[in-house]
C-alpha cells in the first residue's frame, strides 16, 4: 500500500509540475539602456554596427547624400566615410574582417571605407527593395521581413534556404519591413516603441516596450545590444539623429 501511496504522489507531483511548466508565461524582458551616440546624417539614420572596437552608423535615403560615421567605444566620433550607397542595413563581418550593406534594392554589398566604395557582391539575393535586414553576428544567415513572411539566407552559399510566417508583426508603414537578428533570437517591431521576440524558427518568445519609438529601419543588434534611432529625419543638410543601445535583461 506504501508503495502505491508513493508511486501516486510521483505521478501527481509530476502532473503539477508538466501544468504549471505550460502555464508559464512569455520571458520577461526589461530593456536597460546603455549607450547613446548622437548621429550627425543626411536624410535618415538606418543602421549600426560594430567591428570589436568601433560603431558604425549608415544613413538612407539618397546615394548622392551617403554617410557612414564612425565612433569610438564611448560613442565619441572619429571620422565619417561617404561610400555612394543608399543603405538600409549595414553588417562588420568579423571572421571576414568585411562590411556588408544592403541598399534601396535586393543586391548584397560589400562596402570599402577607406576607397568611399561598394560592390555588388551577390545580384538579387533579397526579396524586396526597402527592407532592411538581420545579420547574424557569425555572419552565416541573414533574415528578412517583409508582410509578415521571413526569409533566411545562408550568406555561405548566398542563396534563400527557407521562409516561415510570423504570428504577429506591427505592419504600418515601413516597421513590417525591418528585423534584427542575434545568436538565437529575431526582433521585429510591435509598435512604434514595442519589439516582439521570435527564435529563429520563428516561434514567439516575449515582447517588451521601449522608453522611446525608433525610426522603423533603425532596428538593429550589435555588440550585445538592441538598437533603435531617434530619426534625424534631415535632406541634403546635415540633421542629427540618436542612437540609443538597450541590454536586453531577462533574455541574454
Amino acid at each position: 500500500m506504501n508503495r502505491v501511496l508513493r508511486l501516486v504522489s510521483v505521478v501527481l507531483a509530476v502532473i503539477v509540475f508538466v501544468g504549471a511548466t505550460c502555464r508559464r508565461g512569455p520571458v520577461q524582458v526589461t530593456p536597460v539602456e546603455t549607450m547613446e551616440i548622437a548621429d550627425e546624417v543626411y536624410y535618415h539614420n538606418v543602421s549600426i554596427t560594430w567591428d570589436g572596437s568601433h560603431y558604425f552608423t549608415l544613413n538612407g535615403g539618397n546615394d548622392e547624400w551617403s554617410r557612414v560615421n564612425e565612433y569610438d567605444e564611448d560613442g565619441e566620433f572619429v571620422t565619417s566615410y561617404a561610400p555612394g550607397i543608399d543603405g538600409r542595413t549595414m553588417f562588420y563581418n568579423t571572421a571576414e574582417e568585411t562590411f556588408y550593406a544592403k541598399a534601396y534594392d535586393t543586391d548584397l554589398y560589400t562596402v570599402d571605407l577607406d576607397e568611399e566604395d561598394y560592390d555588388s557582391e551577390e545580384v538579387g539575393l533579397f526579396e524586396e527593395d526597402q527592407t532592411s535586414v538581420g545579420f547574424t553576428p557569425d555572419g552565416k544567415r541573414a533574415f528578412e521581413l517583409e508582410e509578415g513572411t521571413v526569409y533566411v539566407y545562408d550568406l555561405d552559399e548566398r542563396e534563400e534556404v527557407e521562409s516561415f510566417e510570423l504570428e504577429r508583426v506591427y505592419n504600418e508603414g515601413g516597421y513590417g519591413q525591418a528585423i534584427a537578428a542575434c545568436d538565437k533570437y529575431l526582433y521585429v517591431w510591435g509598435a512604434e516603441n514595442g519589439i516582439i521576440v521570435y527564435d529563429q524558427k520563428g516561434r514567439f518568445v516575449t515582447e517588451f516596450t521601449l522608453p522611446r519609438e525608433g525610426f522603423w529601419a533603425s532596428l538593429s543588434w550589435c555588440n550585445g545590444m538592441l538598437w533603435i534611432a531617434e530619426d534625424a529625419d534631415a535632406g541634403d543638410e546635415l540633421g542629427e539623429g540618436t542612437w540609443f543601445g538597450y541590454k536586453l535583461k531577462g533574455l541574454h
